[in-house]
C-alpha cells in the first residue's frame, strides 16, 4: 500500500513537474511571440513616417520645379532626411554598429523612441529568415530610389529653375520623374507592409501550433492524473481554442484596421497639404475658391470617415441600452436630418407601423442612418425621379425593417462581401467601406440579420429584422 502511495506520489509530482514545465514554455513561447509581433508593428509604424516624409518631399520638391521658392527646396531636403536616416539605420543594423549610433539614425527616421529596443531585437533576431528577409531586401530597394529622389533634388537645385529659358514643358518632365519616382516608393512601402503583415502571420501561426501541442500534453498529463477532469480539460481545451480562433480573427481585422485607417487617414491630409500649397501661390481668386471647394469636400469625407470609427468603437465598448421610442417619430427624424444638401433629390417616403417598441435606440439610429445615407448617396443620376422607401412593423416579436431604393445598385460580385470591412465597390471615390461593416456589426449585436438583394440600374433593398424588448 505504501509502495503504491508512492508510486501515485512520484507519479503525481512528475505530471507537476511536467506541467509546469509546459507552462512555462507557454509563457516563455508567448511572451516572445508578443514581443516579436510588436516589434513588427514598430516597424510597420516607421513605415508609415517613411512613406509620409517621401511623399511630402516628392510634393515639396515637385512645388519647387514650378515655384522655384526656397523654402520648397528646404522642406525637400527635411523631408527627405527621415527616409535617408532610416536607410543609414539600416546599413548600421548590417555592420553591427554601436547601437546608439543605430537608435540615432532611428530617431531622426521618425521612429517612435519606445519601439526602438524592439526594432533593433526583431532585426537582429530574425533578419535571417527567409520572410524577414524579403521584408528588408524591398527596404534596400526603397533606400536606393529615396537616394536617386535625392540626387534628381540636387540635380534640379543646380539648374536655374527661375531662368526663363527652361521651359514649362521642361518643369512638366521633371515633375513627371519626380510623380515616378515617388509612386515605385509607395509601392515598395505597399510591399514592404504586405510582407511584415505575412511575418506576423507566420509568428501567430507558429505561437498558435506550439501552444495547442503543449496544450495537447497538459491534457493528456491531466487524463492519465484523473479521469474525473477529463470533461473539464476538454471543455478547457475547446475554450481555448475558440479563444485562439477569435483571437486570430481579432489580430486579422486588427492588422487590417490599422493600416486601412493609417492610410485612409493620412491620404486627405496629403491631398490637404497639396491643394493648400497649390492654393498659397495661386493668384486666381476663382481657381482659389475651387482649390477651397475641394478641402470643403475632403475634411466632409474625413469627418464622416471618422464619425464612422467613433461609432465602430463604441459599438465595441457599449452594451446594450434599451429605450421607448415611437417608430413614425423615429423615421421622421431620420428623413428630415438626411435631406438636407442632397446632390439629386431624392424622394424619401415611409410605411411605418405607429406603434411604439422597446429597442437600443443608439445602434437602431446608426444602422438605419447609414443604410438611409448609403442609398442617398448612391442615388442614380440618370433617372427623372430618385426614390428610398422605408418600412417597419412588428410581427412575432421582430422588428421588420425594409430599406428600399432605385440607386445604382450593386453588381452581384460585390454582394457576398458588401458588409466586409473596408470592401468597396467600383464607387470607392464615395464611401470609406466601413458604413455597411458598421452596419452589420451593430445587427449582430442586437441579435439580429439583415440580407440584400440588389441589381445594377435597378436599385437595392435591404431587409432586417432585429428582436425587440417585450
Amino acid at each position: 500500500m505504501n509502495n503504491l502511495a508512492k508510486q501515485t506520489k512520484t507519479v503525481i509530482y512528475n505530471y507537476v513537474i511536467c506541467v509546469f514545465v509546459s507552462i512555462s514554455l507557454i509563457v516563455t513561447l508567448n511572451h516572445y511571440g508578443l514581443k516579436a509581433i510588436d516589434g513588427i508593428r514598430a516597424f510597420t509604424t516607421g513605415e508609415s513616417f517613411y512613406m509620409k516624409a517621401q511623399q511630402e518631399a516628392s510634393i515639396s520638391l515637385t512645388n519647387y520645379v514650378f515655384t522655384s521658392k526656397p523654402e520648397h527646396y528646404r522642406n525637400f531636403i527635411a523631408n527627405l532626411q527621415v527616409p535617408i536616416n532610416d536607410s543609414l539605420a539600416r546599413v548600421a543594423l548590417d555592420s553591427n554598429k554601436n547601437a546608439k549610433i543605430i537608435k540615432k539614425h532611428l530617431l531622426l527616421g521618425k521612429n517612435i523612441p519606445e519601439d526602438l529596443d524592439n526594432i533593433l531585437w526583431v532585426y537582429q533576431n530574425f533578419k535571417s529568415l527567409s520572410g524577414f528577409k524579403k521584408a528588408i531586401r524591398i527596404w534596400k530597394e526603397a533606400d536606393l530610389m529615396a537616394i536617386k529622389l535625392e540626387k534628381l533634388g540636387k540635380h534640379i537645385h543646380q539648374i536655374p529653375i527661375s531662368n526663363p529659358t527652361i521651359s514649362y514643358a521642361q518643369k512638366e518632365a521633371l515633375a513627371i520623374e519626380i510623380d515616378q519616382l515617388c509612386k515605385l516608393l509607395t509601392k515598395k512601402g505597399n510591399e514592404f507592409d504586405r510582407a511584415l503583415s505575412d511575418n506576423i502571420k507566420l509568428v501567430n501561426r507558429t505561437v498558435l501550433t506550439i501552444n495547442t501541442l503543449i496544450a495537447f500534453i497538459i491534457f493528456i498529463c491531466i487524463v492519465v492524473i484523473s479521469v474525473k477532469y477529463i470533461h473539464k480539460l476538454s471543455r478547457l481545451q475547446k475554450d481555448t481554442l475558440d479563444q485562439n480562433d477569435v483571437l486570430m480573427k481579432t489580430n486579422e481585422e486588427l492588422d487590417l484596421f490599422t493600416h486601412s485607417v493609417s492610410h485612409d487617414l493620412r491620404s486627405p491630409i496629403t491631398s490637404l497639404k497639396g491643394i493648400v500649397s497649390l492654393a498659397e501661390t495661386e493668384e486666381n481668386a476663382k481657381l482659389r475658391s475651387e482649390y477651397f471647394s475641394l478641402m470643403k469636400q475632403i475634411l466632409s469625407r474625413q469627418d464622416e470617415f471618422i464619425l464612422k470609427i467613433i461609432q465602430f468603437s463604441k459599438n465595441k465598448r457599449t452594451d446594450l441600452h434599451i429605450k421607448e421610442v415611437y417608430l413614425p417619430s423615429f423615421f421622421e427624424v431620420i428623413s428630415q436630418n438626411l435631406q438636407y444638401g442632397l446632390e439629386i433629390a431624392v424622394d424619401i417616403k415611409y410605411n411605418v407601423a405607429p406603434i411604439t417598441i422597446r429597442i437600443d435606440t443608439f445602434r437602431l439610429d446608426i444602422i438605419c442612418n447609414n443604410l438611409i445615407s448609403n442609398s442617398l448617396k448612391y442615388a442614380d443620376p440618370d433617372k427623372p425621379s430618385s426614390f428610398i422607401y422605408a418600412s417597419a412593423y412588428l410581427s412575432d416579436g421582430l422588428l421588420h425593417i425594409s430599406i428600399e431604393d432605385n440607386g445604382i445598385g450593386i453588381s452581384e460580385e460585390h454582394l457576398p462581401k458588401i458588409f466586409d470591412m473596408f470592401y468597396v465597390t467600383s464607387h470607392h471615390n464615395k464611401g470609406s467601406g466601413i458604413g455597411l461593416y458598421l452596419v452589420k456589426e451593430m445587427i449582430n449585436k442586437l441579435g439580429g440579420n439583415i440580407t440584400i438583394h440588389s441589381a445594377i440600374k435597378k436599385g437595392s433593398v435591404f431587409t432586417i429584422q432585429l428582436p425587440v424588448i417585450s
